[in-house]
Parts: structure tokens; C-alpha cells; sequence
């Protein structure tokens, strides 16, 4: 008995979903068991319970008799869920406002600042990084479990697609400003501009997201 193997599991996993969430691991790309078994130093068997845990997360699609890929969606699959995304956004802001407790806000206001700094220096993968956390914590605060799950596990899939979606000088400065008006709502209570606030956001970061996907080479091609 392998009394080491569900640590090792575990951290198999995690390093897999960083390289994929980090465009390290393209989608679509076939991740072969004997390859991640020699990697990793493990035999197939946890190898193959790694790919079932990605594949339960939406990361991966398994086709028997052809091995396990990453998901790749079509340009309207990736549309779809970017429209479904910006309402689920806008929901969590609304409920933030009226639920976040006092220490959840004062932290919302720290990740927001220090954001600022990295907009300023332009440092776009800190800025990347605190805009993640950013919007966790909002979803944390809405006090609500099934809207958190489902909008982080949208946000990852799209993640693999949306690279820094800040590569512009500009971008995380406005980026910044457009954050500035939905967390100050949370701040003050008021759920209707927090969630016009996040709409307006996500929409415009949208736009940016459909513009990109209509540019991919492999934008009408989907994993099955």
C-alpha cells in the first residue's frame, strides 16, 4: 500500500491545473498517461485518478480508446458561458453589498488597493493575480455557495482562454477604475450600483474576451 498517494495525487493535480489554468498545457492538447506517469514518478494509476478529477472539474475530456485532452470549447460554447459569466458576477456584487461582514469588506479594500500599485507599476501578472482575488472574495461574500462554485468554475474554464487579459499598458489602470466603482458600492451597502457597477465591468472585459475568441485559429472547432 502507497501510503503516500493521495498527497501525491493531490499534488499531481494541482500542479496540472496550474499549467493548464496557466496556458502552460494548450487545450486541446493530449496529456499522455505513460508520459505524466514517467514525470511524476508514479505508476498509471494515479496518473488515471488525476485526469478523472480534472475531467470532474471541466478541465479535461476523456474519450475512450483515445486518452484524455484538454477541454477545448468552440468559439460559442466560450461566448455562451462569457454572457452567463457577467450575470453571475453582477448577482455576486448585488448580494456582497447587503451580506459581506465588516472584515471581509476591510479586506475587499486592501486586495483593492494593492491593486492600484501594480496597475500604477504596471505589473500586469501581480495585477492579474489580485484581480483573482478581488473577485473571490466578492464571491465569498455573497454568502452563497452554489453562485460562488458555479462562477469560479466558469472563471477557471474561461481562464485557459483569457490569458492576462491585460496586455495593454492601459488596461489594468482602467481596469482598476472600473473596479473602483463596484467596490466602493460594496462598501457602502449599495446593492443596485454594486451590481450595475460589475455588469459594466465584466461587459466591457467581455468584449475584449469575444474579440479574442473570434480571433483564434481554432475559434469553430470544439472538443467534440
Amino acid at each position: 500500500m502507497q501510503l503516500e498517494k493521495p498527497s501525491r495525487v493531490s499534488e499531481m493535480r494541482q500542479v496540472l491545473e496550474q499549467e493548464i489554468l496557466g496556458g502552460v498545457i494548450l487545450p486541446g492538447e493530449r496529456l499522455d498517461e505513460r508520459a505524466l506517469a514517467e514525470r511524476f514518478g508514479v505508476s498509471r494509476t494515479p496518473v488515471r485518478e488525476v485526469l478523472s478529477q480534472l475531467g470532474s472539474a471541466g478541465l479535461v475530456t476523456i474519450k475512450p480508446g483515445s486518452g484524455a485532452f484538454v477541454m477545448r470549447m468552440s468559439a460559442k460554447q466560450l461566448v455562451g458561458m462569457m454572457e452567463v459569466l457577467i450575470e453571475l458576477e453582477a448577482l455576486a456584487a448585488s448580494l456582497a453589498a447587503r451580506r459581506m461582514g465588516i472584515p471581509e469588506r476591510k479586506r475587499l479594500m486592501e486586495v483593492h488597493e494593492a491593486s492600484h500599485a501594480a496597475a500604477i507599476a504596471g505589473d500586469i501578472e501581480t495585477y492579474d493575480r489580485l484581480n483573482r482575488d478581488l473577485h473571490e472574495l466578492i464571491y465569498a461574500g455573497s454568502r452563497n455557495e452554489h453562485l460562488e462554485q458555479h462562477t469560479k468554475f466558469i472563471r477557471n474554464l474561461l481562464r485557459i482562454y483569457r490569458q492576462y487579459p491585460f496586455q495593454h499598458t492601459a488596461r489594468p489602470l482602467k481596469s482598476y477604475n472600473e473596479h473602483d466603482l463596484f467596490v466602493q458600492a460594496i462598501l457602502e451597502g449599495d446593492s443596485e450600483a454594486a451590481r450595475r457597477h460589475m455588469h459594466d465591468h465584466m461587459a466591457t472585459g467581455g468584449s475584449i474576451f469575444v474579440d479574442m475568441v473570434v480571433a483564434m485559429p481554432d475559434a469553430g472547432e470544439g472538443n467534440g
